[in-house]
């Protein structure tokens, strides 16, 4: 195996390693060939659904799930597909890089009231390979996705949700934003937030926490109030 090689390999060991690995990745902080290749898979993931995806929205038009007027049915039986479809295969590709982008601005703002002011470049790195477990569990919802039918891909869950039956609650939608892997991930930027920082992982760890509680309550109130009445 080439240098390079072992270097790209050596920082996938942040899912057994973590602290070892961010002390890599903080001395050389390169991300654009991991970010591609996530952004990559992500992709391909969301382009093997396509299918699956197109079935479950015509389902739901010929359910009446979605509301439309009788003389647009056949019209809308043809472009909304096409158009789900493009957006699930679009947001693939930005969904990462928002993410990635968030992450690395939360912990800068973080790093601006520690002892060491840490460049946005590294934590955006750490931000990126702390992404892995979301990415794990990204394709582990594909695979269940693929084998159930097209009618229950919307219950297709890896979160805490998914040992519920679908409703109409607050609690069902904030448990739908627990995710061990969301979780995982989150404990993977706080440490290596913090190795960047050089200090000890709890408080980023923490801070990262409470933001996520704070977006995960703010999300599940707004789909608690905008759910269509009759779910569950």
């Amino acid at each position: 195996m080439s240098e390079n090689g072992q270097i790209h390999y050596g920082r996938l060991k942040v899912l057994t390693s973590p602290g070892k690995a961010f002390e890599a990745i903080v001395e050389q902080p390169a991300f654009l060939k991991s970010s591609l290749l996530i952004s990559g898979v992500n992709f391909l993931l969301a382009l093997v659904l396509v299918p699956k995806i197109q079935a479950n929205v015509l389902w739901m038009i010929e359910q009446g799930t979605i509301p439309i007027p009788p003389d647009q049915v056949e019209m809308m039986r043809a472009v909304v597909p096409k158009v789900t479809a493009a957006g699930s295969l679009v947001s693939a590709l930005v969904i990462p890089w928002g993410v990635w982008l968030v992450v690395a601005t939360l912990l800068k703002l973080f790093s601006a009231f520690s002892a060491k002011s840490t460049p946005f470049r590294v934590l955006f790195a750490v931000a990126v390979y702390g992404y892995i477990p979301i990415l794990i569990g990204t394709i582990i919802a594909t695979l269940i996705a693929l084998v159930v039918p097209a009618e229950n891909l919307q219950q297709v869950s890896i979160s805490l949700a998914s040992f519920l039956p679908h409703q109409k609650s607050f609690i069902y939608s904030f448990l739908t934003q627990c995710s061990p892997f969301t979780w995982w991930s989150l404990i993977l930027w706080g440490t290596g937030g913090a190795a960047a920082m050089q200090i000890r992982p709890g408080g980023t760890v923490a801070y990262l926490f409470g933001c996520w509680l704070l977006f995960a309550l703010l999300s599940s109130a707004l789909a608690f109030w905008k759910a269509p009445t009759g779910i569950g």
